[in-house]
């Protein structure tokens, strides 16, 4: 998989995919992600990517040109599944969309900054918008990192364990029953019996119910 992502501040994007998962994923050769820096497309003497709004109001607004000649170069070199753009005001992600692009083989993703994009990208050449919560950050570079190690880390040998994924939070629209591991003993509270039986019918039918008694104490609204 090829993630591309689109940004004014690729300092911002430095860390996320640097270590632990995705620094494997990349080392494997099981994904590439490569960050774009937007200003070096613009043709302002002083790679400028921002400008006033028409109508008035408070904010700047990413203008059209530099984000147009980035998109249109990656375009001339591939294919790409989806164009996508991380907006607060777009579809809130989920593990259904996490597991849908994590099957494509290239993205492009691209994140906002200031009151956002002329909306003329948007209708031109974004095909998915993509938020991750009902609030808003300075600029779209963690939830671009959000989304990418959500569909990352579920390329087929990036986990050690494959099996791992399928039994993570909302795979099957339940919450993770509760783990444990050493010592079987804590400041008085104790692992479950059944846990440590050896008996696997026994554990996996315990874990079935405390996943569905978390989800229902927790998060209600799955179980619809």
């Amino acid at each position: 998989m090829r993630i591309d992502i689109l940004t004014i501040l690729p300092e911002l994007l430095e860390g996320p995919f640097s270590a632990s998962i995705m620094k494997r994923a990349q080392e494997k050769g099981l994904a590439e992600i490569h960050i774009h820096n937007i200003r070096d497309y613009s043709t302002n003497k002083h790679k400028q990517v921002d400008d006033y709004q028409y109508g008035g109001g408070a904010g700047m607004v990413m203008t059209i040109e530099p984000i147009a000649l980035l998109i249109d170069k990656l375009l001339s070199e591939r294919k790409y599944d989806e164009i996508i753009y991380m907006t607060p005001d777009g579809v809130i992600l989920d593990q259904k969309i996490a597991n849908t692009f994590s099957l494509y083989e290239n993205l492009i993703i691209l994140c906002g900054h200031y009151k956002g994009v002329d909306e003329r990208i948007r209708e031109i050449y974004i095909t998915k918008e993509i938020s991750i919560g009902s609030y808003v950050l300075s600029g779209g570079e963690l939830a671009a990192a959000v989304l990418t190690d959500s569909l990352v880390r579920l390329i087929p040998g990036v986990l050690n364990d494959e099996t791992s994924a399928l039994t993570d939070s909302f795979q099957d629209n339940l919450l993770s029953p509760p783990v444990y591991t050493r010592p079987p003993e804590y400041k008085g509270h104790k692992v479950p019996d059944v846990l440590m039986s050896g008996n696997f019918e026994l554990i996996e039918k315990y874990r079935e119910e405390q996943a569905y008694k978390r989800t229902q104490e927790r998060r209600p609204d799955l179980l619809k």
